[in-house]
């Protein structure tokens, strides 16, 4: 009995040391994931230092990013990356030369930078050139690349810096497409603005849009 009780012993320590993976996320020929003891590892093509390593060399395996374990959410674009620590800071790199990162610049980074100050990011998104994310208080906010109106703040012109799209506060979801977006509402209403040339939006088209609006009526997304 007493062996029996060591040996369970042992296998739930080791059980618990060990650790999986839990989310995935794939940019333009290069991958991201993080792991249950809250690190995050990336892969693939690194021109734009989208891997994080501090290097633009392609790197075949999974490589650590840093040395933090605290990292709780993460997110692809084409070329660049994002994340959310357990403390709720933002963090980019990657590609920038459209502002996705949204620090300001359009100068790439090849290690993690913090996004502003706030502490209430919950969830994120990368489309082509532009990023997307969400406050616990249900707003939405959008940066980079608008030249369709894929950021959704009423124009069509870059934006530099996250801002706050509408005056919602009730946002659920978000997914960043080539250049539109598509994001869910708490009431279960899907929403969509962006490129619609090929009717990516799920509206009549070919109008695009620089905010959001409705797709249908429905209210069970």
């Amino acid at each position: 009995a007493i062996l029996i009780l060591l040996i369970t012993f042992l296998l739930k320590s080791y059980a618990t040391k060990a650790q999986t993976w839990t989310k995935v996320d794939c940019g333009t020929d290069f991958s991201m994931a993080l792991k249950s003891d809250g690190t995050i590892w990336t892969w693939g093509f690194n021109a734009n230092g989208q891997l994080g390593n501090g290097t633009t060399t392609n790197q075949s395996s999974p490589s650590q990013v840093g040395t933090d374990m605290d990292w709780k959410e993460i997110a692809t674009g084409a070329v660049h990356c994002l994340a959310i620590k357990n403390n709720g800071t933002l963090w980019a790199w990657g590609g920038n030369g459209v502002n996705q990162l949204g620090n300001g610049t359009t100068t790439d980074a090849n290690t993690p930078i913090q996004i502003g100050m706030d502490t209430d990011w919950s969830s994120i998104s990368g489309g082509q050139g532009h990023s997307l994310a969400i406050k616990t208080n249900g707003t939405l906010w959008s940066w980079g690349l608008n030249t369709i109106g894929q950021v959704g703040d009423g124009t069509m012109v870059d934006v530099t810096v996250p801002t706050q799209i509408g005056t919602a506060t009730n946002w659920m979801t978000i997914s960043g497409g080539g250049f539109h977006t598509m994001a869910l509402q708490s009431d279960s209403t899907l929403w969509a603005w962006g490129n619609n040339a090929n009717g990516e939006l799920g509206v009549p088209g070919p109008t695009s849009s620089s905010v959001p609006q409705q797709v249908g009526t429905n209210t069970d997304w």
